[in-house]
């Protein structure tokens, strides 16, 4: 069991690096970028009601 703790904790460790190296390679004014226009969806999605609805159930059914 602690042999595949240890393969599985490698295996994580490795795909958290590539993620890294991938995420060094995009430039900063495009991860603003994205991350402005996230916030930007979220908001206008968050004033539909249906949508924060949703949103709300999902957030109770995570404090569960």
């Amino acid at each position: 069991m602690a042999r595949q703790r240890r393969g599985a904790l490698a295996l994580v460790s490795q795909e958290q690096q590539a993620v890294r190296e991938q995420v060094e390679g995009i430039p900063m004014p495009v991860l603003l970028g994205i991350a402005f226009i996230s916030g930007f969806l979220t908001e206008r999605l968050f004033h539909y009601p249906n949508t924060s609805q949703l949103i709300r159930l999902a957030i109770a059914y995570r404090a569960l």
